[in-house]
């Protein structure tokens, strides 16, 4: 990953961390649902370039996945657990991430 890619994933990492954080942004349904969809692309991402990295990257992308899953489907309605799952997701998103995309 370039310093630029690194500098960008760490900016958007801090910024979708204080939405979720932040309790008038938190109850906002549009902004979960954002940082869901945030979350399962970087998911998708980690899992699909996964091979010219760390395999660490692709099981992280996995669990990433799966926590957007379950914060935009299961916990839509209950907005501290969602929260809090949006929160682990976003960590081991951007982590499975970097570690995808590391030679």
């Amino acid at each position: 990953m370039t310093k630029t890619g690194l500098i960008i994933l760490g900016i958007l990492l801090v910024f979708f961390l204080y939405c979720c954080i932040s309790n008038t942004l938190a109850k906002n349904y549009v902004v979960r649902n954002v940082v869901g969809i945030y979350v399962l692309i970087l998911g998708i991402l980690s899992v699909i370039r996964s091979a010219s990295g760390v395999i660490h990257g692709f099981y992280l992308g996995i669990v990433a996945i799966i926590l957007s899953f379950l914060s935009l489907i299961v916990f839509k309605k209950d907005y501290n657990k969602c929260r809090i799952i949006n929160i682990i997701a976003l960590i081991i998103s951007s982590i499975g991430t970097y570690f995808a995309y590391i030679r």
